[in-house]
């Protein structure tokens, strides 16, 4: 994958895909998002690969967000057309996809930087890390879904005080609300990355993506109605054959070998 703002590399099964524009702190431009919503959609289709890292080039910053001279040019108009429509869709479509997606952040995470963090399926950091929802020290609030999906990981106080103040929190302070799961030494982040997008990678795709679904839609449901959801989900995984081959390689004692049906 050749792409102008998003550099990939295959590593033991795993894409590892790296937001680049170093001179912009990765700042994220209507283009690196055409290729990074590229670059997912064909890693999610192709067999060769488990799993999805998404990072930032160089050590500096995983992005700071939007490219503020795009911001500039940005009006009611063009906020109702189909460039604001990718902006939104592109947390989404990483957030659906078929497979796990690593969010390996790497020093500033800001803005739409944080927007496609949390799209990810799990997040971890860099001791270095920096998160922020910056916009409205700008007059403006995030667009691409940060005030939807900031409150389901990090609860209503928190997101609150982050959307509002536009105050950035450490990565020790982002785990300590549940924004990230892991801290690492920067020498440490991708290691453990590529580990964790292996064992989520290794597990049977039905039941990743029910199990995601599940916990995605509990924000949704009233208790009752989401464990009968659950109920379904479980119901479909216990049919199906990588649920028959899941039990059959525990009995074997060997490792499984799930085909996704």
């Amino acid at each position: 994958m050749v792409y102008e703002n998003i550099e990939t590399e295959i590593k033991d099964e795993i894409l590892i895909a790296s937001m680049k524009r170093s001179e912009k702190l990765n700042a994220i431009n209507h283009q690196m998002r055409v290729d990074l919503l590229d670059c997912v959609r064909s890693a999610a289709s192709d067999d060769r690969l488990r799993a999805i890292v998404i990072t930032g080039n160089g050590q500096k910053a995983f992005s700071a967000g939007a490219d503020i001279q795009e911001l500039k040019k940005r009006t009611l108009t063009t906020e109702m057309g189909p460039d604001a429509d990718l902006r939104k869709e592109l947390p989404t479509v990483i957030e659906r996809l078929n497979k796990p997606t690593i969010a390996a952040i790497n020093g500033y995470c800001f803005g739409a930087g944080m927007e496609i963090a949390l799209g990810c399926t799990v997040r971890i950091a860099s001791t270095n890390a920096k998160l922020a929802q910056p916009e409205i020290t700008l007059g403006q609030i995030p667009g691409s879904g940060g005030t939807q999906r900031l409150a389901r990981f990090v609860g209503m106080g928190w997101a609150m005080q982050m959307i509002l103040s536009g105050e950035p929190v450490d990565a020790q302070t982002a785990a300590r609300i549940g924004l990230v799961t892991e801290v690492l030494e920067q020498d440490k982040l991708m290691a453990r990355a590529i580990e964790l997008a292996q064992t989520l990678g290794s597990r049977a795709p039905l039941a990743f993506v029910a199990g995601r679904d599940a916990v995605l839609h509990s924000t949704d449901m009233d208790l009752l109605s989401g464990i009968d959801y659950e109920k379904k989900l479980y119901a479909i995984c216990v049919a199906s054959e990588d649920g028959r081959e899941g039990l059959a390689a525990y009995d074997e004692n060997r490792d499984p070998l799930y085909k996704g049906r």
